[in-house]
């Protein structure tokens, strides 16, 4: 061994070193020298790097949660300040025109915005319940028969065409997963020209909830901005039509707390085509 060697590998560990130091400090996460080979300074050289890549894509998560934090904070300001405003103006303008205030227009106009602010509440209560705990008591459900009933209960805006597999098995909190149905379906007899498809098929160990219409469809860059809350295609109509925009939010986040997922994907067909999935029950 050269004499020079030690003292090439003492400056390649302190070149580390700085550089870690600097990491600490707050600067920024780069990586370190990674020495040529297998020795003990080009493993560490390599474990440093993993470690601080890691730790790269642990701060652009957080940056991107802080990010959404805002986002979400200024639409529901936004979002709670539409009714509020609506509300008092229509009870000052009757405190100073009594006399031109009809009563029953005014309690059913106000009745309406509070109808508003007590859905927003209530969507935001049941995300909060659903990011801080689990889905709760479960029960093996057949989906196809699921979506059969939900389907059942009320007459749509458009035509529904059902294809239901049997025997597609989950284990659920029915309440929860027929709430992601009902927002699933809402959401697209409201976007429909005509037509709702809804299927149940059986995926790789999971049960599928395939939900297309006949609409205008979400461009490919929205595909994931459209589960954030209150966030809409189409701001204006959507307010009018539809809820606070938390639908698709809690859908996801229903999906997710049983160990599935919700995803817009491609459709040759026009249109939005929203796949859920969930866990198979054990033994389905």
């Amino acid at each position: 061994m050269s004499p020079e060697r030690p003292h090439r590998t003492l400056r390649r560990v302190n070149e580390i070193t700085r550089r870690l130091d600097a990491v600490n400090r707050g600067g920024t996460v780069g990586r370190v020298p990674e020495p040529y080979g297998y020795g003990p300074v080009s493993r560490l050289g390599r474990s440093v790097n993993g470690t601080l890549a890691r730790l790269d894509d642990a701060n652009r998560r957080l940056r991107e949660l802080r990010d959404r934090q805002r986002r979400c904070a200024a639409d529901l300001s936004h979002e709670l300040r539409t009714p509020l405003t609506a509300l008092r103006t229509r009870l000052e303008d009757a405190r100073s025109h009594p006399d031109e205030a009809g009563l029953p227009t005014l309690l059913e106009q106000t009745l309406g915005d509070v109808d508003r602010l007590e859905s927003i509440v209530t969507d935001l209560l049941l995300l909060t319940r659903l990011r801080a705990a689990e889905p709760g008591s479960t029960m093996r459900l057949d989906l196809g028969r699921l979506v059969r009933d939900e389907t059942s209960l009320q007459s749509w805006g458009c035509s529904v065409h059902l294809s239901l597999r049997p025997g597609v098995v989950v284990e659920v909190a029915e309440d929860l997963v027929r709430r992601a149905l009902a927002n699933l379906l809402d959401n697209a007899v409201r976007h429909a020209r005509t037509r709702v498809r809804v299927e149940v098929r059986h995926g790789k160990d999971t049960g599928e909830l395939l939900i297309t219409d006949d609409g205008d469809g979400i461009p490919h860059g929205q595909w994931e901005r459209v589960f954030d809350p209150f966030y809409r295609l189409d701001a204006a109509r959507s307010r009018a039509q539809g809820g606070p925009g938390l639908g698709l939010t809690i859908a996801r986040e229903i999906a997710e707390a049983h160990g599935g997922g919700l995803q817009v994907r491609d459709s040759s067909a026009p249109g939005a085509f929203f796949l859920l999935w969930l866990p198979l029950a054990k033994g389905a």
